[in-house]
Formats: structure tokens, C-alpha cells, sequence
């Protein structure tokens, strides 16, 4: 049963999460998000009670999310895991055909200009198509980016967001990004714990149920591999600070 809350943090986890709809909140359009005040303290706090055992992994750039959290987090995995900063600040990039997403970045940009409210974000690696200005045309979008998927002879594949739909490389995923990490220090020999909102996190809850680790949903969206929920953002980051004050207590006994 998955609307069951998270055990207490414990100071042997490797905590992973996303960033859109599970550290911050959605927003109307990617550059809207907003941060909660302190959000940059709490997660510098949590690094240093896991021994820096924490990653950020996101559909978003390494250098975005260094922005929104002033650097707290060291580990970082960009754009589902194409980018990858580990603990120690080494970048991995993964490896793609030169010009692969290039046909689909001129389709999916007439795409956009014949379909108002529609927006393609391109980063790099991948191409993100936006719909949330204009949610009825969510379909048109998942079939545009099929179409371009199906011309990249398996190398491209879809996969669906919260009124966003991706185009990525099919290596790609967050789950083997969380993978990577926990073959490195400080992450190895510890219990994996994933949070995330969206189905892009999916394969990351899958993962943790597999090994002694277990995924944690933020919001209402079901169903989910996750085993355990949280409704808010809000009480994500309650749940967050309960690891802080359980060792600052400690440490203060």
C-alpha cells in the first residue's frame, strides 16, 4: 500500500531526489519555479549528517539545479542522468552520435510553431516538449515525439512528465544514474531511499524496491512502484529536517 508514510530517516541511507514537484514545486513554466526559503540550509544540513551521501537526480541541467540550491548538493545528475557530477565533482557525460536529436529538433520546432502554447526545451542531450500552457494538445505531443523516436531506429525514446514529454536517449534513465552513484563513495553500502513525483521517477522506485532500499512518492499521482508517500513538498522537507534533528540532538547528548 503506497499511501503509507516514510519510515524515520536514518543516518545510513544514500538519499536520492528529484527536483521539480518534489524539492520545489511545480511551476507554470520551468523558469517560475520558486524555492523555499532555507531550502539551500536543509539540504547542506542532510549532506552532512549522510557524509555526503545525497544526490540531486532531475530531468534539469547540473548547472540549474547548482543555481536554485547555492551549490548544497554536490552530487548531481542532469538531464535523467546524461550529466553526472559525483560526490568528489568529477563530470561524467554519457556518449551520443553526434547530431542524433538533431532531425527531431527541426520537427518538433515547426511542431511548436503550429501548435500555440507548446514550447520545446532543448538541452543538449535531450528535448523536452512542454504543454502545460495548452494541456489538450497533450496527445499531439506524445505522438510528435513518438514519430521522432520511431525515426531514430531505437536510439530515441519517449518518456512522459507532469504536461511535459521528453525526447532522451534510450540509455538514459534516472535509475542508472542512482545505480553509478551507489558503486561510489559515499553512497556504497548504504540503503538507497529515491523521492520523486513523476513518472520519469519510476524507474528509480523500481530499482530501490529491488534492493534493501524503498522509494518515497511526493503528491497524490498513482499508481507508483514507490512503497511509501508524502503529500506535499512541504512535508517532504519536514520529513528531511526530522534526520536533523534527530543527530543534532545526538550530538548535543
Amino acid at each position: 500500500m503506497n499511501d503509507v508514510h516514510p519510515p524515520p530517516l536514518t543516518a545510513d541511507v544514500a538519499m536520492f531526489l528529484d527536483f521539480d514537484g518534489t524539492l520545489v514545486d511545480i511551476a507554470p513554466s520551468p523558469n517560475a519555479v520558486k524555492v523555499a526559503p532555507g531550502l539551500d540550509e536543509l539540504m547542506a544540513r542532510v549532506a552532512w549528517h549522510l557524509n555526503g551521501a545525497v544526490a540531486v537526480i532531475t530531468g534539469r541541467p547540473i548547472e540549474t539545479i547548482d543555481k536554485h540550491l547555492n551549490g548544497a548538493v554536490r552530487a548531481v545528475a542532469g538531464i535523467h542522468g546524461a550529466e553526472r557530477r559525483t560526490a568528489l565533482g568529477h563530470i561524467i557525460q554519457a556518449e551520443f552520435p553526434a547530431g542524433l536529436l538533431d532531425p527531431a529538433r527541426e520537427d518538433l520546432s515547426a511542431f511548436c510553431r503550429a501548435h500555440p502554447g507548446t514550447r520545446a526545451e532543448d538541452k543538449g542531450v535531450s528535448i523536452a516538449l512542454h504543454f502545460r500552457n495548452a494541456p489538450e494538445l497533450g496527445p499531439a505531443c506524445r505522438r510528435i515525439v513518438d514519430e521522432c523516436a520511431a525515426a531514430s531506429h531505437g536510439q530515441l525514446e519517449r518518456l512522459d512528465g507532469n504536461m511535459v514529454v521528453e525526447l532522451k536517449p534510450a540509455t538514459v534513465r534516472k535509475a542508472t544514474a542512482m545505480s553509478d552513484y551507489m558503486n561510489e563513495p559515499p553512497f556504497a553500502g548504504r540503503r538507497p531511499v529515491f523521492v520523486g513525483d513523476d513518472l520519469t521517477d519510476e524507474s528509480a522506485f523500481v530499482a530501490v524496491s529491488q534492493t534493501n532500499g524503498y522509494g518515497v512518492i511526493v503528491g497524490a499521482r498513482s499508481p507508483t512502484a514507490a512503497t511509501s508517500r508524502l503529500p506535499s513538498v512541504a512535508a517532504l522537507h519536514a520529513w528531511l529536517t526530522t534526520l536533523n534533528e534527530q543527530n543534532d540532538g545526538r550530538r548535543a547528548s
